[in-house]
């Protein structure tokens, strides 16, 4: 048995690791015949997810983990995260702390009394041993092109499932849109708040003439 720790997260404010999770999750599958694409991908640099469709990365100001990359099932930790935040409900600082252990993951939630610390709850969920796709390539797809630009369409599904993440993560922070180009490449969006930026890519839709 593998007992070898390959990842924790900075101790970090539970609430608020709850809303960013909740929003990058909002990009992930739920086709489980795509399983790495119903993760969310947690590394030092962002937490990231996509369906193929649209994509949310989460980059904060200060390093997010120690260790490797890992894949979380996405309806796993955020369903554990919702009901550890209905556990703290009567604390007024719980802490969240999320541990790779082989191929399992441990979420705990804890006060953040330094005497006297309480857990306040754990849960545990899989990791996905699987090779994530190069999202880097989808930024790199978005660069400015020469050609003109020319009408194109939005999913208003996938243009809400955007809405609703920028929403998690602030709620009077603008949705702006970052670069629009041409039917073929990416939209990307942004979110920037004091702790870090929401960046969202979504697939146009070339309009008919």
């Amino acid at each position: 048995m593998n007992t070898e720790i390959t990842q924790t997260t900075r101790t970090t404010n539970l609430r608020e690791f709850t809303e960013i999770i909740e929003a990058i999750a909002l990009h992930a599958s739920t086709d489980k015949g795509r399983l790495m694409l119903c993760a969310i991908k947690i590394s030092s640099e962002m937490i990231e997810a996509t369906d193929s469709y649209t994509l949310g990365q989460w980059i904060p100001n200060s390093e997010i983990t120690t260790g490797e990359p890992a894949l979380y099932d996405a309806r796993q930790l955020t369903t554990a995260l919702k009901n550890l935040t209905k556990a703290a409900k009567d604390y007024n600082d719980v802490r969240a702390d999320l541990t790779v252990n082989g191929q399992r993951w441990l979420l705990t939630a804890r006060t953040a009394r330094h005497t006297d610390p309480i857990t306040i709850g754990q849960y545990t969920g899989d990791i996905y041993p699987a090779e994530y796709p190069n999202t880097k390539q989808l930024f790199d797809l978005a660069k400015p092109a020469e050609t003109p630009f020319e009408p194109t369409g939005i999913n208003p599904e996938y243009l809400e499932r955007l809405t609703k993440a920028s929403r998690k993560i602030s709620k009077t922070k603008q949705l702006t849109m970052a670069l629009w180009q041409t039917p073929e490449k990416p939209i990307i969006y942004t979110t920037t708040t004091e702790h870090g930026q929401l960046r969202q890519i979504i697939m146009p839709q070339r309009q008919p003439n």
